[in-house]
């Protein structure tokens, strides 16, 4: 039995709806954008200000020197990574992105990469988030660089989205949302 689950996911897969699901399914806590708001609270920082880092690379400068005041960036992920951390200090969790499932690698964690074609995914964008037609491309290509950037930073050695690191790789394309989570839900309990 896994008492964690890491997802991973390209924008537009449904990848958050399928974490969603499986943690009710599960009675599993779910931490996806849950971190970005206890990270405003332990802060004191306004959402647009860490919405708007969340799950960028902190900033560092050629010009830092040993001691320097970390970034905000830094300060960011540092804080993140204390929530995922004492949230998994009890079983029973579904992290959505964030390099999860590095930070949790000593315990045992389920690593799921859902993806899908771009052309799903982009009728995802419009259907589901409501993306304007003209900037669906611009949207996608954003957040899979960031997401992607993120994690390779966080996750050394491993390749986003490779059968290599994740233990499941999803096609929410070719799988329904109540299939994945039927699944996974399935996995979690062997």
């Amino acid at each position: 039995m896994y008492d964690y689950i890491a997802i991973e996911r390209t924008y537009g897969s449904g990848g958050h709806k399928i974490a969603e699901q499986l943690a009710k399914r599960l009675n599993y806590r779910l931490f996806d954008r849950s971190v970005v708001v206890e990270t405003c609270k332990r802060m004191g920082l306004d959402y647009d200000v860490v919405s708007g880092m969340d799950e960028q690379n902190p900033v560092k400068t050629f010009f830092n020197a040993p001691g320097d005041n970390p970034s905000m960036e830094e300060k960011i992920y540092n804080t993140q990574v204390s929530i995922i951390k004492e949230a998994a200090e009890e079983p029973g969790c579904v992290f959505v992105g964030r390099g999860a499932s590095e930070l949790l690698k000593d315990k045992k964690v389920l690593k799921v990469f859902i993806t899908a074609s771009e052309n799903y995914r982009r009728g995802r964008a419009k259907d589901v988030e409501k993306i304007e037609e003209s900037k669906i491309d611009e949207t996608m290509k954003k957040f899979d660089k960031k997401r992607e950037k993120f994690f390779t930073t966080h996750c050394p050695g491993a390749k986003w989205g490779s059968i290599e690191y994740f233990d499941l790789i999803i096609d929410s394309e070719n799988i329904s949302e109540e299939s994945a989570v039927a699944m996974l839900e399935a996995l979690v309990k062997s």
